[in-house]
């Protein structure tokens, strides 16, 4: 199934709002896995931001995995998906091609998210706050289907994507990119949050 890229009347340009989307990054039974596995984790907590000075606009179930033995095989599972997509992202933005090269990045340990309806994240940046300033694109897979609601929104691009499972989003991190995770309506929303991260002394241009 297509990604639903929802715009205004008066869209942007064509291939300039760094939004991407790639339906099939993980199959429907890897999905179906991870979903299991994050409802049987006891080690769960309720969702934060980064610096948890307004929690209260991030409402759901977290579960950062990096420390976990027994979810390494989703690390690299995600990792390897993300870094399947990167070059095609970088092929259309080639300003990121630089930054897209294995020597210059790293990927942050995939943290999943489970929204129950009524629940979401409001209008934020990813880049920006104390502890982010490495960040350099954003990705999102989901890992189910929502068909009402649990849209993520980039106002200001005028773009909407709908979760279907296995899709993945890459989109800047910035403060050209304020978005927000509407609440789910139909049904429960299960998505997995990582950022291609520049490393340390690596120039974020060539």
């Amino acid at each position: 199934m297509q990604p639903q890229l929802r715009t205004s009347p008066t869209p942007v340009a064509p291939g300039q709002h760094f939004i991407e989307a790639f339906p099939g990054a993980l199959s429907p039974e890897q999905c179906r896995s991870i979903i299991e596995r994050f409802n049987s984790d006891e080690r769960a907590f309720p969702s934060r931001t980064q610096n948890r000075l307004a929690p209260m606009i991030r409402r759901g179930t977290m579960l950062n995995i990096v420390d976990f033995p027994d979810w390494q095989d989703v690390i690299w599972l995600v990792d390897r998906a993300i870094r399947r997509h990167l070059p095609v992202y970088a092929a259309k933005y080639p300003a990121f091609e630089h930054l897209a090269k294995p020597e210059n990045h790293i990927i942050s340990p995939a943290l999943l998210e489970r929204i129950e309806p009524g629940q979401g994240y409001g209008y934020h940046i990813d880049a920006g706050p104390w502890g982010t300033h490495d960040r350099q694109l954003a990705t999102l897979i989901y890992l189910a289907d929502v068909t009402e609601g649990g849209y993520t929104e980039f106002p200001y691009q005028s773009v909407r994507i709908q979760p279907h499972q296995g899709l993945l989003v890459m989109f800047p991190p910035f403060w050209t990119h304020l978005h927000r995770g509407a609440p789910p309506i139909s049904s429960t929303k299960f998505n997995i949050t990582n950022f291609v991260m520049v490393r340390p002394n690596v120039a974020v241009a060539a």
